[in-house]
């Protein structure tokens, strides 16, 4: 799945509804949008209530500015740097900015298997699990980032370098040197 998935004319007519004050069509962006912003904003904080406010107050600013915003293709990765901007703003602005803050990916990792897939399941492939998920925790912040939209979002390296304000060139660099050092530790 790619972001192309999301690049359709529903996709733009949506926005272009919405920044004409179409109160329905913002709910739906909202609603599509808003467990995708909240997984992706909980990488930046472990604060489950002020990442909810950074969307609360994203979509607020958004239905506010809407007749000056300007055209998407892409609605997702513009709400997705806009709330990666947003959350930042607000943490240098509330001070809690934790450079070495740890990213929880094991919501995504540790699902918990049924009864049929516990027979089945051996113990390697459980320490292997275990061994992976530790490896992404001790990652540096941009790798597990790039490795969360990357995997876990299925966005490609051009709606990742535009989410996170760096080159197509980089992504790939980054992508490449993280999938190689974690084949490594693992």
């Amino acid at each position: 799945m790619s972001q192309t998935s999301d690049h359709t004319g529903e996709e733009v007519a949506l926005w272009d509804a919405f920044r004409k004050g179409d109160e329905t069509a913002f709910g739906e962006i909202v609603r599509k949008y808003y467990r995708s912003l909240f997984g992706y904003g909980m990488k930046f904080s472990p604060d489950r209530e002020f990442v909810k406010d950074c969307i609360q107050d994203l979509f607020m600013e958004l239905w506010s500015k809407r007749d000056s915003l300007g055209d998407t293709d892409f609605v997702k990765f513009y709400l997705f740097k806009s709330l990666r901007r947003k959350i930042h703003r607000e943490s240098m602005r509330r001070q809690r900015v934790d450079e070495d803050a740890d990213l929880d990916f094991s919501a995504e990792l540790q699902e918990e298997p049924s009864f049929e897939q516990q027979i089945i399941e051996s113990e390697i492939f459980q320490n292997r699990l275990k061994k992976i998920e530790s490896e992404l925790k001790s990652l540096p912040r941009r790798q597990q980032e790039v490795i969360f939209l990357k995997f876990f979002e299925n966005l490609d390296n051009n709606a990742i370098a535009e989410v996170m304000s760096i080159s197509k060139q980089a992504v790939s660099n980054l992508i490449y040197r993280t999938i190689k050092l974690l084949k490594e530790k693992i």
